[in-house]
């Protein structure tokens, strides 16, 4: 993808003389207890055997982890979604733009479907969420505000493309930010971003899409034709300076949905950021995770960044000593599951999973996933979370990790450790564990931007270069 940076080169000096000032002027680190220092598969690259033959390059990782082959090696995959033997992923590539493709197990093949519309710009496209209500029907999103919808007539006919354009309401009125996509440092001062622009649904007749800092429903208005209708519009009069995005959606049916989503703020040199959950049931929306920016002189843009607002709740968590309070560091809500009725997990900034319960006076906890990969400083720990029946799978750089479903440890807040950590530590939180991903020896040192499948048997992981697919348990 073809992207343009949205720090300035004013901004990018600022950053130098922050990121060489003396540790008196460091920001503090976030919160971290000591956890494993590498992933258990991890390791150097084996030697090749000293034989005359070419040795055999393993194409599965030890957690059955296979790496497929996609039709460009410089394609990034964003998201997917899949089938029992099929699958759609949309993807950026510097070359190609945004591209929609498809992997058919029988002939384990990714294919290009989409007619290439979303790239007719002059500007930058952005690969946003996608959806599929079956195999023969399919709906994306991409910058600058479109959402793409495609049918066939069966799996070996040709697709037929339709594009709406949903309305931009952000408040905005910036020419320098794409209101469906921000880019930020994050606290290592490294490089982020996230895509606000996406398509999801209970079914076929009951889809919703956002775009900037609002989510669309797809009905009838007034009695007229189908069309992407403004439901909801996150926004604060009271704070004009602040800009909303929806990153994500989920649902356990057309009457529990959630939305994920941030408040933010525009400085000098970097992007304050909140998270913020949307609930939608009994068809009333309701904002059940928002915060008040913190903006304050000389702000790393992180540390006690966001505080609690009226009429929402804000992330608390809870010390290994036994202490809960306020999670006040930044960070946007960038992705989200459903868990059940009226709960829902997710993940804030790039290393915390967080749990939300809408009823009476609802919960709010974000738990530290204590895992590390080796490299001291990443864009990101954890990027994604996808729920099937009683355990949930999270993507991070280069990882999987799996926890068992566990509501009542996950609103604890006191995070998600091994269980040699927790044994170690001598406390009762949630416990996860690695799947494998190193082939040939070597941890993916990339990122992993979806896991997502149809069973524990049928994931996918994908991410920078890479499309891994799971069929054993």
């Amino acid at each position: 993808m073809r992207s343009a940076v949205v720090l300035t080169s004013v901004a990018l000096s600022l950053f130098a003389a922050v990121a060489c000032a003396t540790s008196n002027d460091e920001p503090p680190p976030p919160p971290n207890e000591e956890g494993p220092k590498a992933l258990p598969d991890g390791g150097v690259k084996e030697d090749a055997a000293p034989d005359s033959a070419p040795p055999i390059v393993p194409s599965c990782s030890n957690g059955g982890w296979c790496s497929t082959t996609l039709p460009d090696q410089d394609l990034t995959l964003k998201d997917i979604w899949p089938f029992e033997t099929r699958a759609f992923a949309i993807a950026e590539s510097e070359n190609l733009g945004v591209k929609v493709l498809e992997w058919d197990e029988t002939t384990r093949v990714w294919s290009y479907i989409d007619d290439n519309t979303q790239n007719s710009f002059a500007f930058d496209s952005h690969a946003g969420k996608i959806w599929a209500p079956n195999e023969n029907e399919l709906y994306f999103g991409a910058g600058p505000g479109f959402i793409y919808h495609g049918k066939r007539s069966a799996k070996a006919s040709p697709w037929s493309w339709e594009r709406s354009q949903l309305d931009d309401n952000s408040h905005d009125a910036s020419a320098d930010h794409d209101h469906g996509h921000v880019e930020y440092l994050n606290p290592s001062y490294l490089l982020h971003e996230a895509t606000a622009i996406g398509v999801w649904g209970t079914s076929a007749d009951d889809v919703y899409a956002w775009y900037a800092n609002t989510i669309f429903h797809w009905n009838s208005k007034d009695g007229g034709a189908p069309a992407w209708v403004p439901e909801y519009i996150a926004d604060d009069v009271d704070n004009g300076a602040d800009t909303f995005f929806v990153f994500g959606a989920s649902g356990s049916g057309p009457d529990d949905i959630w939305f994920a989503g941030g408040r933010g703020r525009y400085g000098d040199w970097n992007v304050f950021r909140c998270p913020l959950v949307i609930h939608k049931t009994g068809g009333v929306y309701r904002r059940v995770v928002d915060n008040v920016i913190n903006e304050v002189e000389f702000s790393d843009y992180y540390s006690n960044t966001c505080l609690p607002k009226d009429g929402a709740l804000a992330f608390e968590w809870t010390t290994p000593r036994g202490d809960t309070g306020p999670w006040s560091n930044g960070g946007f809500l960038t992705n989200i599951e459903a868990v059940g009725p009226g709960r829902a997990v997710g993940v804030v900034g790039e290393d915390l999973f967080a749990y939300v319960e809408s009823a009476g006076e609802g919960l709010a906890r974000v738990n530290r996933v204590a895992a590390k990969v080796p490299r001291d400083a990443l864009p990101s720990l954890v990027n994604s979370v996808w729920v099937q029946g009683t355990e949930t799978w999270l993507s991070g750089w280069g990882m999987v990790l799996r926890t068992p479903n566990d509501p009542a440890k996950w609103s604890s807040g006191l995070g998600l450790f091994t269980p040699d950590d927790i044994q170690r530590l001598g406390i009762d939180a949630a416990t996860f564990s690695f799947s494998p991903t190193a082939i040939n020896g070597s941890p993916l040192d990339t990122p992993l931007h979806q896991v997502r499948g149809t069973s524990n048997t049928n994931l996918w992981a994908i991410g920078l270069h890479y499309a891994l697919h799971k069929t054993t348990p």
